[in-house]
């Protein structure tokens, strides 16, 4: 697998140089490849983060191979659906899958995620990362960060936050949050970052941890409330929202990022789909569409092409499971709303 993976990583930076003169050193075959339309599967629920980069990044590609690119959000289980929805598909660079932080961390959460996250997939790129953001209603009684720890410690497992489902970024960043500030807040899990936002709104739910390119929005016109951002320094497009980190826990942070990935054994020929998704990751393509400058930076180098794929490979979370105590994921304090 080692082998193959690095040979398949060598492949997409090469395919990635060709990408600005695809008609200069593509063999026959690739010359060939797309013959049909290419599925692009989201493993998130349309309205979020991982939806709007991914319906962009679908765009560009049917105008940079000439065949329609179809996009298919299979939500559910924290991304395995969709995510094993792909193990299942042929490894002929017809199918993508656009994922983020979960497929790494949903073995550590669920007994039988329906994939191995080192072993099934073959990285391409990965586009964006972004922090999340804490969120309340404008007219919430918590107007700093500290305002709602002290809240929680007073009614330990009183108050209640959502997020976008068990196991998401979003999720995985505030009990990390809880970890670090000693509180019990329950978790109430969301089909979609968009619902969770909504009831924010509404104030139907007094908190919530959201990705921050489906939330600024409305924090920019005023109708949520950023209390800090998970990333180490205040974010340049949110600049009056304070960091966890620097309101009292230093060396907090947490990114969510996304990325787009194959299914293990994809052939060489199909690197035109990969030059193509590194072509558009290496612009400004994902930002300028959606209008949101810094709110997701695009990463597109080699070197993180390089990064990705050890990303993939190695990961944390086993260390965060323990420092969770396994709080993570389905449990019985839990409420599913609108499932």
């Amino acid at each position: 697998m080692k082998l193959f993976a690095d040979k398949f990583l060598a492949g997409v930076i090469a395919a990635c140089a060709l990408a600005c003169a695809p008609h200069q050193a593509l063999s026959q075959s690739a010359a060939d490849y797309p013959a049909k339309p290419v599925l692009l599967v989201i493993v998130y629920a349309v309205g979020g983060g991982l939806d709007v980069v991914g319906r962009i990044v679908a765009d560009r590609l049917t105008r940079n191979l000439g065949r329609q690119v179809v996009v298919e959000n299979r939500p559910g289980a924290g991304g395995n659906i969709g995510t094993a929805s792909v193990v299942k598909a042929a490894a002929d660079g017809y199918t993508l899958l656009e994922t983020t932080n979960s497929h790494n961390i949903n073995a550590f959460i669920y007994k039988s995620p329906g994939y191995d996250a080192r072993k099934d997939f073959a990285p391409v790129v990965q586009l964006t990362e972004a922090p999340s953001v804490l969120i309340t209603h404008p007219r919430s009684p918590y107007r700093s960060l500290q305002d709602l720890v002290n809240a929680a410690r007073a009614q330990p497992g009183k108050l209640v936050y959502g997020s976008a489902g068990n196991g998401s970024p979003t999720n995985i960043a505030a009990e990390m949050f809880k970890v670090a500030a000693g509180i019990d807040v329950t978790h109430v899990p969301y089909k979609s970052a968009a619902q969770a936002n909504q009831d924010v709104m509404a104030a139907q739910t007094p908190l919530a941890m959201a990705a921050l390119p489906s939330a600024i929005t409305y924090v920019r016109s005023g109708m949520l409330r950023a209390l800090a951002v998970t990333s180490e320094k205040r974010w340049p497009t949110l600049p009056d929202a304070p960091s966890i980190a620097e309101s009292g826990y230093p060396g907090f942070s947490h990114m969510t990022w996304i990325g787009i990935l194959v299914p293990a054994g994809t052939p060489a020929p199909a690197s035109a789909t990969s030059a193509a998704v590194c072509a558009i990751a290496s612009t400004s393509a994902i930002t300028s569409s959606t209008e949101r400058s810094d709110d997701a930076l695009p990463l597109y180098t080699e070197q993180n092409v390089h990064r990705f794929q050890v990303q993939l490979r190695i990961t944390r979370t086993s260390r965060l499971r323990a420092s969770l105590g396994g709080r993570i994921g389905p449990c019985s304090k839990e409420r599913i709303i609108r499932s």
